[in-house]
């Protein structure tokens, strides 16, 4: 084995004297840090089931900031210092099992941007390493877990708040795991229009999940009650892959916060919206939470006002295809 790329570009690693361990190869471990690229430099990482310590190693050699080596087997701790000697750099080798590490570096407040996982196949104890990693949220909003396991069982990623990348490498795979992205709309949508629909559109271009929040506004006298209000926005989310709309009655920071959202999005139609929007934008900063302005174009005039007044005489040309029907229907009517 040796190091890939980086300060110690060249660099040859012992390997261990038995089976034991299964060190991650050269070949694997190039492919793995392809996919790595931006994660790594200034990074803070955990290199949990270290065995060699390969994965940490040329972590350090590409510019990462800090590495903890963890595995609770003695040959494999002596394998990782010596692997170790002459890298220059802040890390430390814990002798410990994954688990004693996980609750320990939660105690510390310690957060990775990069976690390898690379523990016997089979075993288990990625996946149980995994979900504790999840729970005691040690995985930065923006960092990657690197789980390896044999190709032959398939990894099933059941935690709604993360997604994964899947790499299969002849009998190894790599599931490279990230936090997903929500976004969170808030309005009361008197109704949900075009210009709305649009504005979620290009939200979900940019996250993984928008999560429409239909409110109350209790300065407004609302045309359509509540119950017809969410369900012109469920009927539009349904057809839209990560979209899904609720209702509440707290402010949109407390609904952000219910939902897991970390961005608030907001369309503008044009100048007359912007000093309203920015004192909105201040509230949810003070409040933990940025804001994304979304302008689309050809939307400027579409509001929910216009789109009202037009509905009474029958047009429907500003409200949502997928709705029409819906908002035309007896049952719409009756909803309360």
């Amino acid at each position: 084995m040796r190091v890939v790329a980086g300060k110690y570009k060249g660099k040859n690693l012992a390997s261990p004297k038995n089976d034991d361990v299964r060190p991650t190869t050269t070949r694997i471990k190039e492919t793995l840090f392809n996919v790595l690229q931006g994660y790594v430099q200034d990074s803070v990482v955990l290199d949990l089931f270290a065995g060699s310590g390969a994965l940490g190693i040329e972590a350090i050699s590409r510019g990462a900031k800090r590495v903890d080596f963890v595995d609770r087997s003695k040959d494999s701790i002596a394998l990782v210092n010596q692997n170790l000697k002459g890298i220059v750099g802040d890390y430390s080798v814990q002798s410990a099992d994954f688990m004693s590490a996980l609750r320990s570096a939660y105690v510390s407040a310690t957060k990775y941007d990069l976690i390898f996982i690379d523990p016997p196949y089979a075993s288990g104890l990625g996946e149980i390493a995994l979900q504790t990693i999840f729970d005691l949220d040690l995985l930065k909003k923006d960092g990657v877990a690197v789980f390896e396991h044999g190709s032959e069982k398939k990894y099933e990623l059941s935690d709604t708040r993360f997604k994964t990348r899947t790499k299969v490498m002849g009998t190894v795979t790599a599931e490279f795991i990230t936090h997903r992205t929500v976004a969170m709309m808030a309005g009361s949508y008197d109704p949900f229009t075009r210009g709305h629909e649009a504005v979620l559109d290009e939200a979900l271009r940019r996250f993984d999940e928008v999560v429409v929040a239909c409110l109350i506004n209790p300065d407004k006298n609302y045309t359509f009650n509540d119950a017809q209000r969410l369900a012109i926005c469920e009927e539009v989310c349904k057809y839209k892959k990560g979209a899904r709309a609720v209702f509440s009655t707290s402010d949109a920071v407390d609904v952000a916060k219910e939902v897991g959202a970390e961005v608030l999005v907001r369309g503008i139609r044009g100048d007359g919206d912007r000093a309203y929007e920015k004192a909105m934008a201040d509230y949810n900063k003070e409040h933990g939470f940025d804001t994304l302005f979304v302008e689309v174009d050809g939307y400027r005039d579409v509001s929910s006002t216009a789109a009202r007044e037009q509905l009474k005489n029958g047009d429907y040309r500003n409200i949502p295809a997928a709705a029409v029907a819906l908002v035309n229907s007896p049952e719409f009517k009756n909803l309360k």
